[in-house]
């Protein structure tokens, strides 16, 4: 019984590995990486495991790939934000004034340009929700150049971190080199911080 269950497991996994190294399976990927930055609730990495476990020799290019199709959903999430804020003041402006008031709203506004750059990192690099960090950053009108810049400095750390465990599990140096060259990154987007 227990090899029966282990053989059915092993042929389903290799049948997934099969399916994630089709370039239909990168085209999903890429397109949910977008989708997920702006309205999925389910985080890229797993579906970017199986495609990089599917095709190791690729992994670099899958993660560039999909961190930049992330950063494309920010971009567009940004716009989303940006082009909704009259509605969602209109929206706000009819709740109760001990929920909502245009002070409030103004104060949320200015921390939002006080702390933006650290947010879209933080929203970028970990598992927060970046497409929440995305429609505020436009919602707060905080400037799209700086935003992208930002995020796609996070996106691209958090997915070769992704990408790289999956790799290079078993090679412990060069998964050490590229966590710390991710690191690198990270520190250079809260150096443009400053």
């Amino acid at each position: 019984m227990t090899v029966q269950i282990w053989s059915s497991a092993k042929r389903a996994y290799d049948r997934a590995l099969t399916t994630a190294g089709t370039p239909f399976a990168r085209l999903f990927l890429y397109a949910f990486s977008c989708l997920e930055s702006i309205i999925i609730p389910v985080p890229t990495d797993p579906l970017l495991a199986a495609c990089v476990l599917a095709k190791p020799q690729r992994w670099i290019s899958i993660t560039v790939y999909c961190a930049l199709a992330s950063v494309v959903g920010g971009a567009i999430g940004w716009a989303l934000g940006a082009f909704a804020a009259p509605a969602v003041m209109a929206a706000a402006e009819s709740l109760p004034h001990a929920i909502f008031s245009a002070e409030k709203f103004e104060a949320v506004a200015q921390a939002f340009q006080k702390l933006g750059l650290p947010l879209v990192l933080i929203g970028a690099f970990t598992p927060l929700p970046f497409k929440v960090i995305a429609i505020s950053a436009g919602l707060f009108a905080y400037p799209l150049i700086p935003f992208l810049i930002i995020a796609t400095i996070g996106r691209m750390a958090r997915f070769l971190i992704v990408a790289a465990m999956v790799r290079y599990h078993k090679d412990s140096k060069r998964l050490l080199m590229i966590g710390s060259g991710a690191l690198v990154l990270v520190l250079i987007g809260f150096w443009m911080l400053g």
